[in-house]
């Protein structure tokens, strides 16, 4: 098998397997519409064996190019409502440096270690713990999904039905999605929510999707076809802010992504015509199917950790990053402050310039003419 030495790798890897995975990792975005960062992190990670910072940098970078070809296709769609991508991108721009200065920071503590099991590096145990907790919940509802799909006689179509984060959470300011069917929608709500967005993307190498089509679904209740169309050019813009911050850290090897993203660009393709001839059932059979694959990747990765008498994994050679207190306190307050500032002024926005003027009854016409 041919293997070349790159950049920010440490090591020799397959140049075949990395065109496979991305072969594999456009595919799955092609066929259900996400980044596909969840499966290319911890693959990267725990089968190929790039170091954990590296894999998600250049997870990241992968993405530039698969996000604005989604983006333009969505688009052109007219999917979704491009109100909630401009009140969340603030929150979500300060996640994404947020979560690449706890990657830094994660990245320079060395080993861990839990009784008498292997010792692994820091950063590489809280990214597995986390992808372990974030699929687990996708799986879950997916499979929820999946068996109360069987249950639905009548398609719900593009019908929005009003889920919890919209009937529930009610702390103004508020602001009307009329694209897809949502009035009084809280700004504060989504502003926070881009911000946690934001942060998964920095930490974990992810776009977003796999969290934010699910919370779209079953959190604000809207269809599937506008959960895949809302948000893409928030996703776009936080990839592409991310990839830069993670690349001024030294966490992108642009070889690796580049290798990536050739594979992945036929793969999308391809994956783009299997959803033609596959029913919406089987599609989520097949991704359900996927999420729990990557679980046994992951458990298998981390299960030295907590065996005794396992072998560890080299320590990295990175230096703890180290902030002072006083920067600390207002870091966090810039970004607890800054995504509902964003979020008031995009929603006053939204009302003066989006809003569409309603066209008078005729009974009103009637009264005003009279």
């Amino acid at each position: 098998m041919w293997t070349v030495s790159l950049e920010g790798v440490g090591h020799p890897v397959s140049v075949w397997g990395i065109l496979l995975l991305g072969l594999f990792i456009g595919y799955v975005a092609g066929m259900f519409g996400v980044g596909g960062g969840f499966v290319l992190t911890p693959f990267m990670i725990n089968i190929f064996g790039i170091p954990a910072a590296v894999s998600v940098g250049s997870a990241l970078c992968q993405k530039c190019g698969t996000s604005i070809s989604s983006f333009l296709k969505y688009r052109n769609l007219k999917r979704g409502d491009p109100r909630i991508d401009l009140t969340m991108l603030g929150g979500s721009l300060i996640g994404v440096d947020m979560g690449t200065r706890l990657l830094e920071w994660l990245n320079g503590l060395g080993k861990l270690h839990f009784g008498h099991g292997a010792a692994m590096p820091t950063v590489q145990v809280v990214l597995d713990i986390l992808f372990l907790v974030m699929l687990s919940w996708v799986a879950f509802y997916t499979i929820k999904d999946a068996v109360e799909a069987r249950k639905r006689v009548i398609p719900r179509g593009d019908l929005t039905i009003p889920g919890p984060l919209v009937t529930r959470i009610r702390i103004p300011p508020y602001v009307d999605l009329p694209e897809v069917q949502l009035e009084k929608v809280s700004v504060t709500m989504m502003a926070y929510l881009g911000f946690l967005l934001g942060a998964a993307s920095g930490l974990m190498g992810i776009g977003g999707g796999v969290i934010f089509t699910p919370i779209l679904m079953y959190g604000f209740g809207l269809s599937v076809r506008n959960s895949a169309g809302t948000g893409v050019l928030l996703l776009y813009v936080t990839v592409a802010v991310g990839t830069i911050e993670q690349a001024l850290q030294g966490f992108v090897s642009l070889p690796l992504s580049m290798l990536i993203l050739v594979g992945s660009s036929v793969g999308s393709q391809l994956g783009t015509i299997s959803t033609h001839y596959w029913s919406n059932r089987l599609l989520r059979i097949i991704f359900a199917c996927l999420l729990v694959a990557t679980l046994i990747v992951i458990g298998i990765d981390l299960s030295p950790f907590f065996i005794p008498g396992a072998r560890g994994i080299p320590i990295p050679t990175s230096k703890p990053v180290i902030y002072s207190n006083s920067w600390m306190l207002g870091y966090a307050a810039v970004c607890l402050v800054m995504p509902i500032v964003w979020g008031y002024f995009a929603s006053k926005y939204i009302d003066k310039f989006m809003s569409k003027p309603q066209n008078p009854s005729n009974s009103e016409r009637v009264l005003v003419q009279g």
